[in-house]
């Protein structure tokens, strides 16, 4: 006879956290909060260490990880919505990409990105986000791109599009940044219109 309580545990270090919520609901088992202290404090041991040792794409894997544990220790549950909607860093110049992801623990939706010089790259950072979460099943596809600049007033100013997958749906940019960042104000602007 299988032990599903062994079998979950290990998914969960092994980081894989879809799968060990699907056997949770599967052999409706309820994990009690304390039996996820261990494996958080190992993500947040694990985070620190790679980052102190300069392996930081690492260390922002295991903190993914534990933020995620976390929302399953707190909750009961494993959902996309601890996938931050849009990640835009203070001060930021640069593209930005609009995604579609939707799978078997992600309600589908449009998250916003930024931090590479390629759009392509982005999208490929974005879909490495979603697995550092522990998400197995899932797809994602691009919605465009642009350009955001945060100007000296505090403005966010978006323009362009994306050469390989177009202009992103201004409305959809503007909103998720607005959420963001609710004390600002955002506008798309045509006369920067730049390919990027």
């Amino acid at each position: 006879m299988r032990d599903a309580r062994k079998e979950i545990l290990q998914h969960i270090h092994q980081g894989r956290l879809e799968s060990a919520f699907a056997l949770l609901v599967e052999n409706d088992i309820v994990l009690e909060p304390q039996a996820l202290e261990s494996p958080i404090a190992d993500c947040l041991q694990h985070a620190k260490t790679l980052k102190n040792a300069g392996n930081i794409r690492a260390s922002i894997r295991y903190q993914r990880r534990a933020t995620a544990l976390t929302m399953l220790r707190n909750t009961g549950r494993f959902s996309g919505t601890v996938i931050p909607s849009a990640v835009l860093p203070e001060g930021y110049s640069g593209k930005i990409m609009l995604a579609w992801a939707e799978g078997d623990c992600i309600q589908g939706r449009t998250f916003l990105r930024s931090g590479d010089d390629w759009h392509r790259e982005i999208l490929r950072s974005f879909e490495a986000e979603v697995q550092d979460y522990g998400f197995e099943n899932f797809q994602i596809a691009p919605k465009g791109g642009a350009f955001a600049h945060f100007q000296s007033d505090g403005t966010i100013t978006f323009s362009g599009s994306s050469e390989a997958f177009g202009r992103c749906s201004r409305e959809e940019a503007l909103q998720l940044v607005q959420t963001a960042f609710p004390d600002r104000t955002v506008y798309w602007s045509e006369t920067a219109d730049l390919q990027n």
